[in-house]
């Protein structure tokens, strides 16, 4: 091999070692970059509760609309003046009529939820389902259904969980509002800004000093709240009570002219839609009529009960 050719062959070699360089170090580049996507991908989604983990990381988002104020109840005070609405149910004056309030917490589900919505479909009876955000996920056509069937949907949290929802004002009005946000993206119409504390809004137990305060949140930001005085104890005891001791429930807690009745549809809780035809027929046989939340006749107050027009 002469001078020329080796000093050729010198000069393929450095320009195959610097190549090989390159891509050594474009390979190295490349690997930083993944590390730090998945860092900030883990700090974008370590706060959130794991069903929105694994939508966050698969991609899949939760749609959520900003939503707009829904046209005001003439017929009850404004939320932010008073926002008990169990309170303004049971002191509604506005009818002889003796009115009962079906409600149902912790769906949808696709095991319990049909058949309840069958049940009432088939007795011609409205009721207000009380949704978790995150039953929400997966199940937003039962809850399409159920509106355009022409039940109420209002919140119930996002999560259930009381240590995350009670945490803070913060923490309790972000999964009121989320969740307030999915039910507007199913049914498109700004929902009635309506919720209920798990556990209850009691001044009693876990978490009832927070409740308290978070009561008046709830006033500034325009929602009502709403307990319930009548159940059919679907939730008590290891909440596998058979479905005539649900009805015999009934039977003992349903008293007074309104009654707001607490019920759920849970993926177990089957046997409270085994027991609701029953229930619904014994209270339309005690006189019960049967109407949404939002539909509270409240002649209170500034809400003034108007004088017939003797003119008619």
């Amino acid at each position: 091999m002469n001078e020329k050719d080796f000093s050729a062959l010198r000069q393929k070699r450095r320009q195959e070692q610097e190549e090989r360089r390159k891509q050594t170090r474009f390979l190295l580049l490349c690997s930083l970059a993944v590390v730090l996507i998945a860092a900030v991908v883990g700090m974008g989604v370590s706060h959130l509760l794991p069903q929105e983990k694994e939508l966050a990381v698969s991609g899949e988002q939760v749609e959520t609309i900003p939503v707009p104020q829904p046209e005001p109840k003439s017929e009850i005070p404004a939320a932010t003046e008073e926002n008990d609405l169990l309170k303004l149910a049971v002191e509604a004056q506005g009818t002889e009529e003796k009115v009962c309030y079906l409600t149902f917490d912790d769906g949808p589900s696709r095991t319990v939820t049909p058949a309840i919505l069958d049940a009432l479909k088939e007795q011609d009876v409205k009721a207000t389902f009380f949704v978790l955000g995150r039953m929400l996920e997966g199940n937003g056509d039962i809850a399409k259904r159920a509106y355009e069937e022409g039940h109420l949907l209002a919140g119930h949290s996002y999560s259930h969980q009381y240590k995350e929802l009670y945490a803070s004002g913060e923490s309790f009005m972000a999964e009121v509002e989320k969740t307030n946000e999915m039910i507007y993206s199913i049914t498109g119409e700004a929902p009635f800004r309506l919720f209920r504390f798990p556990g209850g809004s009691h001044n009693a137990g876990s978490y009832a000093a927070q409740k308290q305060e978070y009561k008046q949140l709830l006033k500034k930001n325009g929602y009502y709240f709403a307990d319930w005085n009548c159940l059919n104890g679907d939730a008590e005891g290891d909440g596998k009570r058979p479905a005539p001791q649900l009805l015999e429930t009934i039977k003992k807690t349903a008293y007074g002219k309104n009654i707001v009745v607490l019920m759920h549809d849970a993926t177990a809780k089957k046997a409270t839609a085994e027991a609701l035809p029953s229930i619904i027929t014994y209270l339309k046989e005690q006189g019960y009529v049967f109407k949404r939340l939002d539909e509270v006749r409240y002649w209170g107050g500034e809400n003034k009960k108007p004088e017939p027009d003797l003119a008619l």
